[in-house]
């Protein structure tokens, strides 16, 4: 059902029981009812999403009814942390789960690990206060999951200690939000993916052209009144010491304070691939209204 008011969606999920799969990827409302959806007891497959978010007119508890339910993706309800999406716990058939506006707290995480059949979990926008290293150690307990895309997520201090559990992911897709502290956030990141490094087939880093042009200007304002920089490229900040042991010989050094390594990217993807040598490396240079169209889909 494409660009549909949502009485459309609704009238089809009141109208026609017997569904098996109903993927509304552009609804044109502002307000969906999820009610109806009680009534859908052989669905296999639900998809639902705003061109503009969408509030929902109830909660999710009509979801317990979709005891078939393999594929489920909401990746543009607002506040969805407070439509009690610990329901998807009881989706005990879940294979693949995608959720946006991600505000959840640690109550989700095990509504989550309840999930033994999962084997691929996007979750967008992750905000600061949501329970992100609890969600990862309950992921890490998920035997079948081995596909992870976080997209436009908070990374803070313990996130990397988090990640390094989750032993069985095979294919990650990390996009960290970069709003403050881009330094301790890709620290957080470079530390979690190395610790993985035995395990991980594929990943993709998406680098924002926003956090690229800041660090571009920061550099200038710390080497003003000295010599002209070289041309070293794109650049990211990480926060010292740099994970991966030290950088390559032949490693480009940019000016910086002194607790923040300025490190470009050729010498970021030297130093994965030195230390992953058996992972397939994607860096992402993407604007960020751009960020939402990445998947682990389109790298094989």
């Amino acid at each position: 059902m494409c660009r549909c008011p949502a009485r459309a969606v609704e009238a089809a999920m009141a109208r026609i029981p017997s569904l098996r799969a109903l993927a509304a990827p552009a609804i044109r409302d502002a307000r969906l009812d999820p009610a109806p959806l009680a009534a859908l007891p052989r669905l296999e497959l639900l998809r639902l999403k705003s061109l503009a978010g969408l509030a929902l007119a109830s909660d999710l508890r009509p979801l317990a009814a979709l005891t078939r339910l393999q594929h489920l993706s909401l990746t543009s309800i607002k506040e969805l942390g407070w439509c009690a999406c610990e329901v998807v716990g009881q989706l005990e058939q879940l294979e693949s789960l995608e959720l946006g506006e991600c505000s959840f707290g640690a109550a989700f995480a095990t509504a989550l690990a309840r999930l033994s059949r999962l084997r691929r979990l996007r979750l967008e926008r992750g905000v600061a206060h949501c329970a992100a290293p609890a969600l990862l150690r309950a992921l890490a307990t998920l035997p079948r999951l081995t596909r992870l895309e976080l997209v436009n997520f908070d990374v803070k201090v313990g996130f990397d200690d988090a990640l390094a559990e989750c032993k069985n992911i095979q294919r990650l897709l990390i996009i960290p939000t970069y709003v403050s502290q881009s330094a301790t956030t890709n620290k957080q990141v470079l530390s979690g993916v190395l610790r993985l490094k035995e395990t991980l087939t594929h990943l993709m880093w998406g680098v924002t052209i926003e956090l690229l042009r800041v660090t571009e200007l920061f550099i200038d304002q710390c080497e003003q009144g000295g010599d002209k920089r070289r041309d070293v490229g794109e650049c990211i900040p990480v926060l010292k010491p740099v994970p991966g042991c030290r950088l390559p010989d032949d490693a480009d050094h940019v000016a910086g304070p002194p607790q923040v390594e300025i490190l470009p990217l050729p010498t970021l993807q030297r130093l994965l691939s030195a230390q992953m040598p058996n992972t397939k490396l994607k860096l992402l240079r993407i604007p960020f209204h751009a960020t939402w169209r990445q998947s682990l889909a389109d790298f094989q």
